[in-house]
């Protein structure tokens, strides 16, 4: 029995990739009946993404977990008999395809507000409904590339660069969707209605890139390629030290600046005009970093982690994932935990980022394809043999 707050929420998952699966999963972690629906043999082609576990992407395992898995050929019409009676005892309504899709489908908003009043429908596209660029595919990397992430990041006087991860923008646009979701339940319990809600990777991901978008509208300046250096405030990069390890060092105000300097033994910077503000330090951030650097590569990383603890620089060593993974921090909250699947064996994921202290969050295991068609089958049959008895969710 879920015991999340959102515990008696039913979402009907339509979703597919990463974006529309990543925001069920924090759904149904939080409590929810996330019934994960999909076509009959939907695991195939590019959702096969390597690596994979017994055949599987390990993306689709990541990105489906606490739920309840469902096959419905909607073309069929059993198929979507199935899915109308299913929707009238959901309260929300997930998609992430094309625009034109869902009507295509029988899914559109009109059918389903129709069918259930009090449903929240959030529909995720990549460009949005309207304009040129309305149909075409929109991923991780198209949006990465269409909205500047990969123009201002990269190497000084090199090549752009995507972020190496591929899920930062599916991801963010992800969490938009589930906040939106939470906040029509909010708005559905103090109106009694429900709504769309339309969320496009587009404007997610603009939003996501408002302190960027601000710095070019006030200075009608690019932001430019700096590597590991942050744009608006200096030192604020990794240094490699003696023992060839990389060590991040931000100093984002003066007193920062300055217990920085007393760490080094360095109190003429202070003094150095070059130097005297964190605008100054910017405009001189060359001259900084040579000036820097070969002080940090004179001693090895474990000696300035403790001279900079000490002084209160704030710091930190670039850890790897075989690092991180074995971590005293992250195992002591257990911000790594294990999920036992019937398919692919224990696998290891965040069990989110949330903790709530009196209606805990649960992490279960994806389901495989259909897992769950018996129980949601005789769910439906009970509900249709329950008739106009039985209220719709939400209405």
């Amino acid at each position: 029995m879920a015991t999340g707050p959102l515990s008696g929420i039913r979402v009907f998952d339509l979703t597919l990739a990463m974006v529309g699966p990543w925001a069920s999963m924090q759904l149904g972690a939080m409590g929810a009946d996330v019934i994960h629906v999909e076509q009959p043999e939907q695991r195939v082609g590019a959702f096969q993404v390597p690596p994979t576990i017994n055949g599987t992407s390990i993306g689709y395992i990541s990105w489906n977990m606490n739920k309840r898995g469902f096959t419905l050929d909607l073309k069929s019409p059993q198929g979507r008999a199935n899915a109308y009676e299913l929707i009238k005892t959901c309260d929300v309504f997930l998609m992430n395809m094309r625009p034109d899709v869902a009507g295509r489908l029988g899914v559109d908003y009109e059918t389903v507000s129709q069918i259930n009043p009090g449903i929240v429908y959030c529909t995720v596209t990549g460009w949005g409904h309207t304009g040129p660029m309305r149909d075409l595919p929109g991923a991780d990397g198209q949006v990465q590339y269409f909205t500047g992430g990969a123009a201002a990041n990269g190497a000084e006087g090199e090549d752009t660069e995507i972020y190496r991860h591929s899920t930062q923008f599916d991801a963010t646009t992800g969490n938009y969707a589930c906040m939106s979701i939470l906040m029509g339940l909010v708005g559905r319990k103090k109106t009694g209605k429900g709504q769309r809600v339309d969320i496009s990777m587009l404007r997610a991901t603009t939003a996501m890139q408002t302190p960027r978008i601000a710095e070019y509208l006030m200075s009608k300046q690019n932001p430019a390629r700096l590597g590991n250096q942050a744009q608006a405030t200096a030192p604020d990069r990794a240094f490699m030290c003696a023992d060839r390890r990389d060590l991040g060092v931000s100093a984002t105000n003066e007193e920062e600046w300055q217990a920085l300097c007393k760490a080094l033994g360095r109190l003429e910077f202070i003094e150095d005009p070059r130097f005297a503000t964190n605008t100054d330090r910017v405009d001189h951030r060359q001259e900084l970093s040579d000036a820097l650097s070969p002080i940090f590569a004179s001693m090895p990383l474990d000696y300035w982690v403790l001279e900079l603890n000490r002084a209160g620089v704030p710091n930190g060593r670039l850890m790897r994932w075989d690092e991180i993974r074995h971590h005293e921090q992250v195992l002591d909250n257990n911000y790594i935990a294990p999920v036992d699947t019937r398919e692919w064996g224990r696998v290891w994921t965040s069990p989110g980022p949330w903790h709530f202290s009196k209606t805990p969050t649960e992490w279960s295991a994806t389901p495989t394809i259909g897992e769950h068609n018996a129980e949601i089958v005789a769910e439906i049959e009970a509900h249709r043999a329950a008739g106009s008895s039985t209220p719709q969710r939400g209405a």
